[in-house]
């Protein structure tokens, strides 16, 4: 089994499969078929049974291989094509189970080719033969996963069990009590999935409360066991619990879907190293030419567009016309440099006056 393919973790759902695969196809396996392709198939697995493993085993193999052949081809006949896949996925589930633990092939290890051998079965006396509709549905049952379908099967097996009121028995709610716990407690690494079937068996539960309480004298002993000790509020309670490990995980797959879509924001030193490898290479660093640029736009925008410039100039000629007519024998303090002085050694220069 180990050629199988595996499946990526978020490729494997198993909200889809119960219990629609369960409630319309009848999983007895002596359960008594009337209709002539559930002999067909019988004879069949039979003649596969012979040619590839020939032992003692021959009519416990046909039974199981006989019930996969029905389910196979209710699935081609009656499943429309979107669902076709989750009804595969126990399928296989099934075909690990049943028939290869149960009697394995060294030459077929894996459960695609065990499958695809059994559907090269033929038999000319009729027609019938067993479906390669699972073939491009293929999907590996792991061990976590397998141990998951094996709980909720059981459980929903119980289910249709008590839709007979005289199978409403304490004997088998404590057998639906069990696989529930053991379902709950069993670390399966899809949390959400596993908490939303958790919660329909619940709700199932809750009806069972409610509906079987008129029966006093039969399947209210049963629906008891559900509230004695208080094992749906605990059951409810470990629910919630999940509930918040799901909101956990799921919250930190997000954060780290999220550091990875989204750009590394550098911290302080890492900023500050950026801006002296800027000033080291180029000499001045482009936030410092950045800021003068804008100071200088910022000082056109004044001058140019507000009242600032209008005002500045007429107080700056009010304030030379005065200064030029009371001070006519001072040096022009507009012009400090334009008195020119000459030394002993005729070199020119200009001094300022205070």
């Amino acid at each position: 089994m180990e050629n199988d393919t595996e499946l990526e973790d978020n490729d494997f759902d198993i909200n889809g499969i119960f219990p629609t695969c369960t409630d319309v196809f009848d999983w007895n396996i002596h359960a008594i078929r009337r209709q002539d392709m559930a002999n067909n198939f019988t004879q069949l697995c039979s003649n596969f049974y012979n040619n590839e493993m020939p032992g003692k085993h021959s009519t416990a193999f046909s039974q199981v291989c006989r019930v996969l052949g029905l389910y196979l081809n209710h699935i081609q006949v009656n499943v429309e094509v979107s669902k076709k896949k989750d009804w595969c996925k126990l399928f296989y589930y099934k075909l690990k189970k049943d028939i290869i633990e149960k009697y394995p092939l060294e030459k077929y290890p894996g459960a695609k080719e065990y499958y695809q051998k059994m559907t090269e079965i033929y038999n000319r006396k009729f027609e019938t033969r067993i479906s390669n509709i699972c073939l491009k549905y293929f999907v590996n049952i792991d061990k976590d996963t397998y141990k998951t379908l094996e709980y909720l099967f059981e459980i929903y097996n119980c289910i249709n069990v008590f839709k007979s009121n005289i199978k409403r028995t304490t004997e088998n709610m404590r057998k639906f009590k069990g696989f529930i716990e053991k379902l709950e407690g069993h670390p399966y690494k899809y949390k959400k999935q596993l908490k939303g079937e958790l919660e329909k068996i619940l709700n199932i539960c809750d009806a069972y409360i409610r509906e079987w309480a008129a029966d006093k004298d039969f399947a209210k002993h049963a629906s008891d066991l559900l509230t004695r000790k208080n094992w749906i509020e605990k059951r409810k309670s470990k629910l919630e619990e999940l509930d918040k490990e799901t909101l956990i995980r799921h919250g930190t797959d997000d954060a780290k879907n999220l550091e990875i879509e989204q750009p590394k924001v550098m911290d302080t030193p890492d900023l500050m190293r950026h801006v002296t490898d800027d000033v080291t290479n180029n000499g001045i660093s482009i936030g410092t030419v950045f800021i003068t640029f804008s100071i200088l736009i910022i000082m056109f925008i004044l001058y140019k567009y507000t009242t600032y410039f209008s005002f500045l100039q007429p107080n700056v000629r009010k304030l030379k016309r005065k200064l030029n007519k009371n001070n006519k024998n001072n040096l022009d303090i507009m012009y400090p440099f334009d008195v020119e002085q000459k030394n002993l050694i005729d070199d020119r220069y200009k001094i300022a006056y205070s």
